[in-house]
Parts: structure tokens; sequence; C-alpha cells
């Protein structure tokens, strides 16, 4: 994927990306707790890659692979903010993020490649 194939008008879906911020469970230990960042989620152009089933603990389990492009968003040292730590949630689904690119380098655009029920 190139920059010059995104656009605004493309850029349309809203998705909720949410970090993982240990809470303290009051016992010694933490809890995963799941907050959005930022809290009203970022539009995105989303495409599907594929999809399967699998049959797992007596059920079937989709595995949903979906490719997000996001406008970039940096952690202060120009790196990408967004990591494999955090998931995606869109349509009452989660994702888990498998990776975050930069395209072309540019600081411009972030391409987040998204699983469905795998762990985050």
């Amino acid at each position: 994927m190139k920059c010059c194939d995104i656009t605004a008008g493309k850029m349309s879906r809203t998705i909720v990306i949410e970090r993982n911020t240990p809470v303290t469970d009051g016992e010694g230990g933490y809890t995963d707790a799941w907050a959005a960042d930022p809290s009203g989620g970022v539009y995105a152009m989303v495409r599907p890659i594929g999809g399967a089933e699998s049959f797992m603990f007596d059920r079937v389990v989709p595995a949903n692979r979906v490719r997000a492009v996001i406008r970039f968003r940096d952690d202060g040292n120009g790196a990408p903010y967004y990591s494999a730590r955090d998931r995606v949630t869109m349509n009452g689904r989660t994702y888990a993020i498998e990776s975050v690119i930069d395209i072309e380098d540019a600081q411009r655009y972030i391409e987040l490649m998204l699983a469905e029920n795998k762990a985050s």
C-alpha cells in the first residue's frame, strides 16, 4: 500500500484502539483494564484480508484478518504510538494488533494488521 492510495474519504470507519493498563486489585496483584486511547476512537480505512473458521472447544470460532489504516501518531520519539500490545474494537468485535507499519516511513499513515480471536 502506498500513501497516495489513501484519501480522507476512504477513512470513513471509526475504530477504537484500546491500551492495556494494569490496575492493582488490592491484594498485591494486578488485573488488566482496557481504556480507549483516544476516547472517541479514530477514523480508519478498513479492508478485510481473509477469514477462516476453526473448531475449538466444541464450537466454531471465526478467525478474521483485517487491515486498518489510520493517521500517523508518534510516541514523541518518531516511532508509531500504537503497538502489538494494544487492541482494536469495531462493530462489537475485538481484534488483536499483529503488526504496526509506518507506510513508506513517511510518518503520515500507520497500517494495523488485525486478527480476531487472538490474545492481545
